[in-house]
């Protein structure tokens, strides 16, 4: 069988197209977060949910960070606590200068396994509620916008969310995922990633290996 998949994948390897994909205005969520509220006392723990719509993977986490919502916040426009650095080779970040976001960047990815791949993946933020010193909710938004045809769809967004506890602040995450080689193991690694990082940060403790 795997075999059969490498076949298959270096026959594919002259089918690659480099598409555009649009990415409309805006830090909408994709959808609401369906992981419950966490019952009784906060703990650092990523709680998640996965599902499917059609070919689409589905991953939804949520999982506190004790550290204020204004440094969490901060944390997060670090782009190094941000990109998917488990699965790919390399990654590379153009700051963007879009006036309507207070942070954008470009992600240019780069995975080298039976055929080389390349996508850019685009990041935005915008505090909803509150404001940067204090937010109530901020709003990180990305998705692939150049590249690769294998993958077909790659968006997501994070929220950090204050509680009622000002030293408590929370992480909500919804992402989506149709590629040729990607499945729903890859997303969920890649948001526990991308949480055990930010809590890493918050604690000042070294980053953390990938799962």
């Amino acid at each position: 069988m795997k075999r059969t998949i490498v076949l298959a994948l270096a026959g594919l390897a002259g089918c690659q197209d480099d598409v555009t994909t649009p990415f409309p205005p805006g830090l909408e969520p994709l959808e609401d977060n369906r992981v419950p509220d966490a019952t009784g006392a906060p703990t650092e723990e990523l709680r998640s949910l996965q599902g499917r719509s059609g070919d689409t993977e589905q991953t939804h986490g949520r999982g506190f960070v004790f550290t204020d919502p204004a440094t969490l916040w901060g944390l997060t426009k670090d782009p190094e606590a941000m990109v998917a650095r488990c699965r790919t080779n390399s990654q590379t970040v153009t700051p963007g200068a879009d006036p309507a976001y207070e942070l954008d960047y470009v992600v240019h990815y780069v995975v080298e396994d039976i055929v080389t791949v390349e996508w850019d993946d685009q990041w935005r933020y915008g505090i909803i509620d509150g404001t940067s010193e204090a937010p109530v909710l901020g709003m990180i938004r990305h998705q692939k916008i150049q590249g690769s045809d294998f993958i077909h769809v790659s968006e997501g967004t994070i929220q950090v969310l204050a509680t009622n506890d000002p030293n408590v602040s929370e992480l909500a995450f919804v992402e989506h995922l149709d590629a040729i080689s990607g499945n729903a193991t890859d997303l969920l690694e890649g948001m526990q990633d991308n949480y055990a990082r930010l809590v890493a940060l918050a604690h000042d403790l070294p980053r953390p290996s990938c799962p």
